[in-house]
């Protein structure tokens, strides 16, 4: 691991872009030394107290009671999808086989009825078109395969999902509020599904 000093070395060496995309995108990544650096040499060169702001956001994780809390309101708003409050959020992994249909995967935020038509909706992309790729005949019965032995595992993967959400849009969650929980999953939501939604938008709306 490298020392504080070391990284000031090397942010002092960097140009302002680099410095900027780290504290914007990569700062819940980095190690406490790298982050004290990165804080001063923003500093130095007057770069915007919004930067020091983002990058506390963004390290100031939600952990143990205050994590559970928050995991429980996502799951009683309403879907993204269908705007109707169900109170059975869940995290659904959704992916197919197909070389022709995008996103390959995703990981959603959605109502159970949503979740599953998204799923089936896969099932029949995989069951059609999978079949098109010169390794077809082997990648579609492993699909299905896959999907039922991963079938005991889903609650476990919908936990998995909501704490990474909640760790990916930690920065945006403390600086917007847990009242706008619903937009900021919506716009998660497009994002894993690549509906025009800018690499930066989160960062944006911050600012």
């Amino acid at each position: 691991m490298l020392t504080q000093q070391e990284y000031l070395k090397i942010y002092n060496n960097s140009d302002s872009e680099k410095l900027l995309n780290l504290a914007r995108f990569d700062s819940k990544k980095l190690t406490e030394p790298a982050i004290i650096a990165l804080k001063g040499e923003i500093l130095k060169r007057q770069l915007g107290t919004k930067l020091i702001d983002w990058i506390n956001a963004e390290r100031n994780f939600f952990k143990g009671f205050e994590l559970e809390i928050l995991k429980t309101k996502i799951k009683y708003y309403k879907c993204s999808n269908c705007k109707i409050k169900k109170n059975n959020i869940k995290g659904f992994y959704i992916h197919n086989c197909s070389l022709t249909h995008n996103p390959k995967e995703a990981n959603l935020l959605l109502c159970e009825e949503c979740g599953k038509k998204f799923r089936n909706k896969n099932y029949i992309i995989s069951a059609t078109w999978g079949w098109l790729s010169s390794k077809g005949f082997i990648n579609v019965p492993f699909y299905f395969l896959n999907e039922v032995f991963n079938i005991p595992f889903r609650k476990k993967q919908s936990e998995k999902i909501f704490k990474e959400f909640i760790f990916e849009n930690t920065g945006l969650i403390r600086h917007l509020g847990i009242d706008k929980i619903e937009k900021i999953v919506e716009l998660h939501n497009n994002h894993q599904l690549s509906l025009e939604i800018k690499e930066d938008f989160l960062f944006l709306e911050f600012l």
